[in-house]
This record gives structure tokens, sequence and C-alpha cells, in this order.
């Protein structure tokens, strides 16, 4: 099937025997682009191969961040679902003693 024109497309293929990873890159820039837009998107795609040739390791590290910070995003919305209140203050009784008898002192919010 043909690509279709504008689209770059990456195949990424995994031999889980030999634990390789193989790019395939296929293209259909458009003849009537800018010259400076097709080179551009050739660098592009030439630093993507770079990268991930290069660097899988670290790209997949950086996935693995992602996904844990996903995780916890889901642990906190999961929390503030359960807790529909919130944060609720119960004052110690110490306080509440204090603010019955009078005994704390007053401070104001500006100074000057």
């Amino acid at each position: 099937m043909p690509i279709p024109k504008n689209q770059i497309q990456f195949t990424l293929n995994v031999d889980q025997t030999s634990d390789t990873l193989n790019l395939k890159v296929e293209h259909n820039l458009s003849a009537t682009m800018r010259e400076d837009q097709h080179e551009f998107y050739f660098d592009l795609i030439n630093g993507l191969i770079s990268k991930i040739n290069t660097g899988a390791d670290e790209l997949a590290f950086q996935g693995s961040l992602l996904r844990e910070i996903s995780n916890l995003r889901s642990i906190i919305d999961d929390l503030d679902e359960d807790d529909d209140e919130g944060i609720t203050f119960e004052p110690d009784e110490m306080l509440l003693k204090a603010l019955k008898d009078r005994n704390v002192i007053s401070i104001k919010k500006k100074m000057h």
C-alpha cells in the first residue's frame, strides 16, 4: 500500500530471540514542498534513526519514568475521588480550651 503524501512512517521490528530492534523508515514527502522544509524533515528522520539506534535504553528509561508518573497520577486521582471532603482540620483539645479561655494572642496581618 502506498504511503500517503507528506507522511513519514517508522516501523520497528522486534526480534525477541536475539533481542534486537530493526528500524525501517519510509516517506512520501511532496515534490512541491519547499527545500528548507524537505531538508528539515530529512534531518528529523536521520536524527530519530540515530537516537533510536544509539539511545534506545535512554528512551526506554524516559518511557518508564512517564509510566511511573502516570501510575502515581492515577493513585492521586483515586485518593481525590475517595476523599470528597478534602483535608479536614480537627483542632486539638488544648487549642479549643485556649480559645475558650481567651488565652490566644491575636497577630495583626499587616505590620507596616
